[in-house]
């Protein structure tokens, strides 16, 4: 995939700012600084880039309509739909694909292009309830089928979602899991097998017939007690988080493909969110494009590491466990914070990884006042053996 550069404006929180999307790109930054709002958006992006393409591989749309001027005005207009909200809150927004030679690339290289997959914050809930909203919905419409009111407007009720985009293209996707299994043949299944052994525990089934998600441990006995098979409702929520991943690298995901991803570390143990990392890399080598939005100091942090092991002549990979398919190139890392209101890029280079001072801050303080705490306790507690 071609390195393309997006700007955004007036988009929630964000008042402008460009970033370049690249194998793997990082969005950083505080809570409620809009990395959602740009994660959203450049889904949003791809998916019509995606459309675009398969139409014109089919001679299906006017050239007058191929140019990148009248995408972005489309996508632009088309926001509030992506985030199902008024048209005051997105007044004068606007996302931009800003490189014209990129645009026309993406599209002439590309015969049969793949809609972007974006496994939300929310996703833990959504593997739990998927199928309840579903029932709830088709049970609501046969109950009104039977009763004197307006059907027409019911309908429109019921089928428009309430969720942004992504997240209902991803309850959608949860629905049709039986169609979409297809056996362990796919360019990843090596990584899901790996997923789910250093990071799950335990191998993930969805039933064909019911859909049903179930979860075995890998653990044969917990005091003296054989593991059983269970829904995934009764797994941990680390097992609950990673579901959606392994599925999608076991049975969809295809080089090339983008993969984006909000939050990855969510409910993972520190030491997971370093396996997590160093699986990133794997699949960005193993040629996956991948986004992430993150507040993880330990995701960062290995990242940094994967990409200075790339000076290392193979003694200090040895010596810490990391294979030659885990180091980065700066060339494929692209990183940027987004604080005051704006998107701003962080400096990468091979010797000092990414630069994101933005986690070291509160580490700093922290670290001021627990020394504080600690050293003023200890200063009393030797005054009171004094006395």
């Amino acid at each position: 995939m071609t390195d393309l550069t997006f700007r955004a404006k007036n988009l929630g929180v964000i008042k402008a700012g460009e970033f370049i999307q690249k194998p793997l790109t990082i969005f950083c930054g505080a809570n409620n600084s809009g990395k959602t709002w740009a994660m959203y958006s450049l889904y949003h992006c791809y998916y019509m880039m995606a459309e675009l393409a398969n139409l014109r591989a089919r001679d299906e749309i006017p050239e007058r309509d191929q140019t990148l001027a009248e995408f972005n005005k489309r996508i632009s207009k088309t926001l509030m739909e992506v985030f199902n909200t008024s048209p005051e809150l997105l007044k004068n927004a606007g996302f931009e694909l800003i490189d014209e030679t990129g645009f026309q690339a993406f599209l002439d290289s590309h015969a049969d292009i793949k809609r972007p997959f974006l496994m939300p914050a929310e996703r833990n809930g959504l593997h739990l309830f998927f199928r309840e909203l579903s029932t709830r919905r088709t049970a609501l419409l046969h109950h009104a089928s039977k009763e004197d009111i307006d059907l027409k407007e019911l309908l429109k009720d019921v089928i428009r979602s309430r969720y942004a985009i992504p997240i209902a293209h991803y309850i959608n996707w949860l629905n049709q899991l039986p169609e979409r299994q297809r056996g362990p043949s796919g360019d990843f299944h090596q990584l899901a097998l790996e997923l789910q052994k250093k990071l799950a525990g335990g191998a993930y089934k969805v039933e064909r017939s019911s859909g049903d998600i179930r979860f075995k441990p890998y653990q044969r006995s917990r005091d003296g007690i054989k593991t059983q098979e269970m829904g995934l409702h009764m797994a941990s929520s680390t097992v609950k988080s990673l579901f959606g991943l392994w599925f999608y690298l076991e049975n969809q995901a295809k080089r090339g493909d983008l993969l984006m991803i909000d939050e990855p570390e969510l409910n993972i143990h520190p030491a997971n969110q370093r396996e997590i990392a160093r699986l990133l890399a794997r699949l960005v080598n193993a040629g996956l494009n991948i986004v992430i939005s993150t507040h993880s100091d330990y995701i960062v942090r290995e990242l940094n590491s994967l990409l200075m092991l790339g000076q290392d002549d193979g003694e200090l990979c040895a010596k810490h466990g990391y294979s030659e398919d885990e180091i980065l190139r700066t060339e494929q890392v692209s990183a940027c914070l987004f604080e005051d209101r704006a998107i701003t890029p962080f400096e990468i280079t091979a010797q000092d990884g990414i630069y994101a001072t933005t986690f070291d801050e509160v580490i700093r303080e922290l670290n001021e006042v627990n020394d504080d705490i600690y050293y003023r306790n200890r200063s009393s507690r030797s005054a009171g053996l004094t006395l």
